[in-house]
């Protein structure tokens, strides 16, 4: 199938869409694009959370809905595309995790986008593994277990958006793991945004973090929240590393008097421990891996990728890029592959990376 795939991350940037070829083991990318977003359309993004009212977030859904599909019909029209279908993640505004329950809320109208483009829509495929007893993330091991058959399993495929994605890919999909480390690129852009007065969105490259110090005692502090030692399944999100946790270490960061360029050192380098330590309690201690897959935005963060290899000497990175996936529209990819599943119907059994208790369809169908 020709299968559209269409996601935006935490950091509110852009919207990325991807063009696929898609059959049950593979995936093919052909083509993608990245679609700014007007500043006052981010801003009411970002103004979402868990106590917006229903009435602000249904109004945000619609207007995301009418823009993505506007966006979707330029894509297909300067690209030349004859679309089968289209899958849509959805805008993030809340994720929480704890060990009795998932709650997660994806915005973006897929009726307005079936509407706009006249095709189908699979969408909202978080909520169905909630009800299984899932953690409802990270869905991302789906598509790794089918990319980089070139590469000897097992291996770690590793996505860096704004929260860090782990997938163990063995060669059996009931053998591979995964889960979220912690964040990767969301506490770091906040700050950014916050010291910026929403001027710049991110830290490009890492060139701020990598002219500040790490302030030992805010690492410390940060690194002993209990997230980090909870066994997978587990997924993360704006309880644990959002907005609210991001203006408690600012006030933090003012009393210590601490430069933006020694907290975005710490930062990153809380994204590199994280990690790390994630190996080694839930990877390294039973599975021989030399190797790990690097895909998200922050493959474009030199500083970041840097220091994760240097605590890490014994493993090969490499960026997805150079196997086939480019990493900017390697989540496009996923949810392009979950709408193919979806519309055909295709259970997938997630006990091992979600938590799932059954064998599920994931996903609802817009009708275009």
């Amino acid at each position: 199938m020709k299968v559209i795939g269409v996601n935006s991350g935490t950091s509110i940037d852009s919207l990325d869409i991807g063009f696929f070829k898609i059959s049950k083991n593979n995936i093919k990318f052909i083509c993608g694009q990245d679609f700014k977003y007007p500043n006052i359309l981010s801003n009411q993004i970002r103004s979402l959370g868990p106590n917006s009212t229903i009435l602000n977030v249904d109004n945000i859904s619609i207007k995301l809905g009418e823009f993505v599909g506007r966006k979707i019909n330029i894509f297909l029209k300067s690209n030349n595309i004859n679309a089968e279908l289209i899958g849509m993640h959805g805008q993030t505004i809340h994720h929480a995790n704890d060990i009795k329950s998932t709650t997660t809320i994806q915005i973006t109208e897929a009726d307005s986008v079936a509407l706009l483009t006249g095709l189908n829509v699979a969408h909202d495929f978080r909520k169905k593994d909630v009800v299984c007893g899932g953690t409802a993330a990270p869905f991302v091991p789906i598509l790794d277990h089918i990319l980089f058959k070139s590469i000897k399993r097992p291996f770690i495929a590793q996505n860096l958006g704004g929260i860090a994605n782990t997938t163990l890919v063995h060669k059996s999909f009931n053998k591979t793991i995964g889960y979220d480390s912690g964040p990767a690129n969301s506490l770091i852009d906040k700050v950014v945004y916050k010291y910026s007065d929403g001027k710049y969105l991110f830290d490009k490259n890492g060139e701020m973090a990598s002219k500040g110090k790490i302030y030992k005692p805010l690492l410390d502090k940060i690194l002993s929240n209990n997230y980090f030692r909870r066994k997978p399944p587990k997924s993360t999100g704006n309880i644990e590393f959002g907005i609210q946790y991001v203006n408690d270490l600012i006030s933090y960061c003012k009393i210590k008097r601490l430069d933006v360029k020694d907290i975005l050192a710490t930062l990153t380098e809380v994204t590199v421990e994280s990690i790390s330590q994630s190996y080694e309690q839930f990877i390294l201690k039973n599975n021989k891996v030399n190797k790990v897959i690097l895909s998200g935005g922050g493959t474009k963060n030199g500083f970041l990728i840097e220091r994760l290899k240097k605590r890490l000497p014994m493993i090969d990175f490499a960026i997805s890029d150079e196997s086939g996936m480019p990493s900017r529209f390697k989540e496009c990819a996923l949810f392009a592959y979950l709408a193919y599943l979806r519309i055909n119907n295709i259970k997938i059994d997630l006990k091992n990376i979600t938590g799932s208790k059954h064998k599920s369809i994931l996903g609802k169908i817009s009708s275009g």
